[in-house]
């Protein structure tokens, strides 16, 4: 490589789906290049302990609308929300980009709804790798994933699926998508799109899925030339221990289950009060993760333990189990610590990670919705999955080697800038 690259990384989402782009950017910056991320405020003080640069797109007020919206976390209405947050940064986050320009050095880096940059890639030129964090971002009819709000659609054979899903794209998703994409496009002087989805949101250039092929095996509709590469995780950094009264929570007794519906979730009162009922019916302990206060019972019981955050990292070797979301990042960390899981899926990509999880057998599943006493049953077969989960531990690797894997292939596109 005749130069260090200059990568600017566009990452959209809560924690789970920024912390893989710090790890990534971390190896890259490692190597020599310099590596800026751009996304929310919110992010800010993580990415800069890293020592990664940092461009922000929107406010921590826009982050935070977005959070408190109850709509985000319903199977129906969470990508719609999510759009609507994306869209009003859409010409902000383009001229951030467009301003970071490195002449002969910039390699661009998206996650999946990181449509700046994509934008970017076709406007000024520059080589782009969009990278999936799930597999559910593929629309694949031969694998089908498990969509929030049409899990039905897994059950359907490829022929049939393949029309329903165009018919899906052109009459749903597409003309929800279309008029403020295409119109920010013919600003800049560039052709109108369709199939977002499907088709264009995926870089013509490098397409990496940030996923072990044993999670999700590759398949013939994804996108030409796509790469798995295991689960990037962050790391708590170096030198860095767990909350004094949390360790001294972990120390006075067995082994609890956490719980966390995700760090994004400002709704999640009735998560935590079936949680605290499910272990009070088990004899079990608890620690319960969110940084909303408010989701709190007044007092806890003497079984239970609050943190707003915790690197998981450090928290998972202590826990006899983790019940959350279907969040890929919080899933990744727990699979890299042989801890078994039980997902309550809400939105987005959570049902299909909670089926695959299933399959695997490290994970039960149940409704967030559902009693605290089906909660409570489906935990109790969690102690029967050690040995499925510490395989597939094994199988994990050592905490850098995906991000070394996806740098390697952010690095191919060196070739690719513009003189």
């Amino acid at each position: 490589m005749p130069q260090p690259l200059h990568i600017l990384i566009n990452c959209v989402g809560s924690a789970g789906d920024v912390h893989p782009f710090i790890a990534i950017g971390e190896v890259l910056q490692r190597r020599g290049h310099t590596v800026e991320l751009l996304t929310s405020p919110y992010f800010q003080d993580r990415i800069v302990r890293a020592g990664l640069g940092f461009v922000p797109v929107g406010t921590l007020e826009d982050y935070q609308r977005t959070v408190a919206d109850p709509r985000l976390w319903q199977a129906r209405h969470g990508f719609n929300v999510v759009w609507q947050a994306f869209q009003r940064h859409m010409k902000e986050g383009y001229r951030a980009i467009e301003r970071q320009v490195r002449p002969g050095r910039t390699v661009l880096v998206g996650s999946t709804l990181a449509w700046h940059a994509r934008i970017a890639q076709e406007k000024l030129g520059l080589p782009h790798a969009t990278v999936h964090l799930s597999p559910s971002c593929l629309l694949s009819a031969t694998a089908p994933p498990k969509l929030a709000g049409a899990t039905w659609l897994s059950t359907l054979p490829p022929w049939l699926l393949r029309p329903l899903y165009a018919a899906l794209e052109r009459g749903v998703l597409d003309p929800m998508v279309l008029p403020t994409l295409n119109a920010f496009r013919a600003r800049l002087a560039l052709p109108p799109t369709r199939r977002v989805l499907s088709q264009w949101m995926n870089s013509p250039d490098k397409v990496i899925c940030a996923f072990p092929d044993w999670f999700a095996p590759p398949q013939p509709d994804w996108p030409a030339g796509a790469v798995t590469t295991g689960f990037p995780r962050w790391s708590a950094p170096a030198g860095s221990v767990l909350d004094p009264m949390l360790m001294r929570f972990l120390q006075a007794g067995p082994p609890p289950i956490a719980f966390t519906p995700g760090s994004a979730m400002a709704h999640g009162r009735g998560f935590f009060e079936r949680a605290l009922a499910a272990c009070d019916a088990l004899g079990r302990r608890a620690v319960l993760i969110s940084p909303f206060n408010e989701q709190m019972p007044p007092r806890l019981p003497a079984f239970a333990h609050h943190v707003g955050y915790v690197p998981f990292d450090l928290l998972l070797p202590h826990l006899a189990a983790i019940v959350h979301h279907g969040g890929i990042g919080t899933l990744a960390q727990a699979l890299a610590a042989g801890v078994p899981q039980m997902i309550t899926p809400f939105a987005h990509d959570q049902f299909d990670n909670a089926a695959r999880l299933v399959k695997l057998g490290v994970a039960s599943t149940v409704s967030p919705d559902a009693a605290a006493t089906r909660w409570a049953k489906a935990l109790l077969p969690l102690a029967g999955k050690a040995e499925a989960c510490a395989q597939l531990a094994h199988a994990m690797g050592r905490p850098g080697e995906a991000a070394e894997r996806i740098a390697d292939q952010i690095e191919s596109l060196h070739g690719a800038i513009p003189a």
